[in-house]
């Protein structure tokens, strides 16, 4: 018998290979379905991300060209006041106009309703006597009165790719008389290039593209900069994008690479925002993931595969001599004997252990019931904290995954839900203990909520917390609820640092003109309530221009730098000071007196102490050729132009114009002082 207990035919043999097969098979089945969930869980995850990312984008480049939109509204309202009589007059204008050279590279032409050039800058280009009456966008701000985007097309002068920004000008009756049109040329340095100088990644990249033209107008891929996007029909996602849908999807792009594309629309422009990353870097790690699953897999069914095929061996042996004993017995016809069950041996042991494990196995059948909830989330959320709440004792249930996240051992944590709310941020706990409660009352069909909870060593740790009441009583009360959490503390501080790259000037790390406009409208509505005077202060440096041609741009940078710093230390906290660009800075001084004569003697006291502070010696730390640090001396002024105001009846522009008029003043009466707005002495 024991010679041929390995036959294929026998009955150890064939139980041995069944059990292996159905083990391999269950192990290979789940290996699958985990890797097959988490890979849709992580790539919806990274999809939303990336939408997230490219609405950012898209925003900042949509406010950017509000912002010239609303120069070249604020310069054609100053022009329809002057009229389009005197040429000279408007030439004039525009050579003083800095704001045109910061905003548009190639300048800005005043435009009769004829379609002709009367004005424009810089003057070297000769725009002088063109007429532009065939181009739709300068047609529609002289027909239609309406600002308008061009679309992307090659210039009459310069020949090169360009767009430009075209709004009408009226007279004192409203009638339109002419228009004002800005121009930017794709292939010279402009605003557009902090797209191209940006990596998605390693290996994605950015595009912004013409919804009209297809024309792709920058591009992180040089190669693909004033190309032109494929054919309509031949990419369904790409003909989707540019037909306005935001969406993320997999394509494959023009170099034949597959990629995770995400993309939103540009309104003021019609121009859509791109986002793309190969699928090779994007889904990394969970093709990483996959690969360790299947190795493990395989590592269990080896080791695992041995083992059984041994106990089966060795735990088998005792059947087939109990087997061989009833043979005996029927040979015997002594049918009416039965094996007691109190019989010693193998076969009474396996009897008592079959008996024994079937009862078991019914009254563990309830309890395997009851948690094939926490299972199942413990299985789909891998690699996730588990928490399993017994809501009527008030007690809860953290996995080892849980408290090792937030660095805790397994005794630092106790199992009720006190201890969970001590952990949450005091900033958060009110929403959070909101969020609980009306999904507690089904209110929602899932509690999700993103919190902070304290780490072991004192930092905060960013929490997606997910939950779902599993199991209610007659009445509908809540009995149990399970959830996992996960730590989004990465995609928190990604998210911070878009927010500071959308607020905050790079350089200087001062507030930019988006959030000046948000902090001068909260001054103005504090000015409203309390009936104080606040101030408003617009800084241009004098002679900012010389260093930067005789040393560098490096040399600028410290200077502008260091101008911030001195800024900063002359005002009180509730003061905001901004760089709106170049060497100029706007400074908002809240909550003065509600003499608004006393309010002039404090902000022309705090114009005078920063005027001094820059006039002061600047020491620039360099570095030459050979790497040798080197020290310049550079002395720089400042004229400062300063405007009241009192209440939110004034407009935002209006007052940052009275600021730059009166700053222009203090130019023209020699720089190097303080000025407040004259609305008599005009600029």
């Amino acid at each position: 018998m024991a010679s041929n207990s390995f036959k294929i035919s026998s009955i150890k043999s064939r139980v041995t290979a069944l059990t292996l097969a159905i083990f391999i098979i269950g192990v290979w089945l789940l290996s699958y379905d985990i890797s097959q969930k988490l890979q849709k869980d992580i790539a919806k995850q990274i999809s939303e991300q990336q939408l997230s990312t490219t609405a950012l984008l898209a925003n900042q480049i949509n406010n950017d060209l509000v912002d010239r939109q609303t120069t070249l509204e604020d310069l054609a309202k100053r022009i329809g006041q002057i009229g389009l009589d005197d040429q000279a007059q408007l030439q004039s204008f525009l050579d003083d106009r800095f704001v045109i050279k910061r905003d548009f590279n190639v300048g800005a032409s005043i435009i009769n309703f004829d379609g002709n050039v009367i004005a424009s800058v810089p003057s070297k280009f000769q725009r002088i006597g063109i007429n532009y009456r065939d181009r739709a966008f300068i047609a529609t701000a002289l027909d239609k009165g309406k600002p308008t985007i061009s679309e992307i097309f090659i210039g009459k002068v310069l020949q090169n790719f360009v767009f430009g920004l075209a709004v009408p000008i009226r007279n004192s009756q409203g009638k339109v008389i002419g228009a004002l049109a800005g121009g930017i040329d794709l292939t010279k340095p402009n605003f557009l290039d902090k797209i191209a100088d940006n990596r998605f990644g390693k290996t994605g990249y950015f595009l912004l593209e013409d919804q009209k033209t297809r024309i792709i107008i920058t591009s992180t891929d040089k190669r693909r900069v004033l190309q032109q996007q494929l054919p309509p029909g031949t990419n369904r996602l790409v003909d989707r994008h540019l037909q306005g849908y935001e969406e993320s999807g997999i394509t494959t792009n023009t170099f034949g690479v597959e990629v995770l594309a995400s993309a939103k629309r540009i309104p003021i422009a019609n121009w859509v925002m791109v986002v793309a990353i190969p699928t090779a870097e994007a889904f990394a790690p969970i093709k990483e993931m996959q690969s360790r699953i299947i190795a493990i897999a395989s590592l269990l069914t080896l080791i695992l595969g041995a083992i059984i095929w041994w106990l089966l061996w060795r735990e088998l042996s005792p059947i087939f001599s109990t087997i061989k004993k009833l043979g005996i017995l029927a040979r015997l016809e002594t049918h009416n004997v039965l094996l007691p069950e109190t019989k010693h041996g193998e076969i009474g042991d396996l009897i008592k252990a079959f008996n024994l494990l079937l009862t078991a196995l019914q009254q563990r059948e309830q309890a395997l019931e009851e948690s094939e909830f926490r299972w199942k989330f413990a299985i789909e959320g891998t690699g996730d904290g588990l928490w399993d709440w017994d809501i009527p004792n008030n007690t809860v249930y953290f996995s080892k995954t849980w408290k090792t996240m937030l660095g805790y051992s397994e005794g630092d944590i106790s199992n009720n839900l006190s201890e969970w709310e001590r952990l949450v941020h005091p900033d958060d706990l009110h929403d959070t203990m909101i969020a609980v409660q009306e999904h507690l009352d089904g209110k929602t069909p899932a509690y999700i909520n993103e919190h902070r909870l304290l780490c072991k060593n004192g930092s905060y740790k960013w929490i997606l917390d997910r939950g779902l009441v599993v199991s209610r009583d007659e009445q509908g009360k809540p009995l149990r609820a399970i959830g996992t959490h996960t730590d989004i503390t990465e995609r928190k501080q990604m998210e911070e640092f878009i927010r500071q790259q959308a607020l905050y000037d790079p350089l200087t790390k001062l507030p930019n003109r988006r959030l000046l406009v948000d902090r001068l409208g909260l001054a103005m509505s504090t000015s409203k309530r309390t009936g104080s005077h606040g101030a408003l202060l617009f800084l241009d440096l004098d002679n900012f221009k010389p260093l930067n041609d005789t040393h560098g741009h490096e040399a600028g940078d410290l200077l502008l730098i260091e101008v911030a710093n001195r800024i900063r230390r002359c005002l009180r906290e509730t003061d905001t000071v901004a760089r709106l660009g170049g060497d100029e800075f706007v400074i908002v001084l809240a909550q003065l007196d509600i003499d608004k004569n006393i309010s002039k003697q404090q902000a022309e006291m705090l114009a005078e102490k920063i005027r001094t502070e820059l006039a002061k010696t600047y020491a620039l730390e360099l570095k030459g050729e050979n790497g040798k640090v080197f020290i310049i001396e550079h002395h720089c002024t400042a004229s400062i132009g300063v405007t009241l105001f009192i209440d939110e009846r004034s407009f935002i522009n209006d007052i940052l114009k009275n600021a730059d008029d009166a700053m222009y003043q203090a130019k023209n009466a020699g720089r190097n002082r303080v000025c407040f707005y004259d609305s008599n002495k005009k600029t």
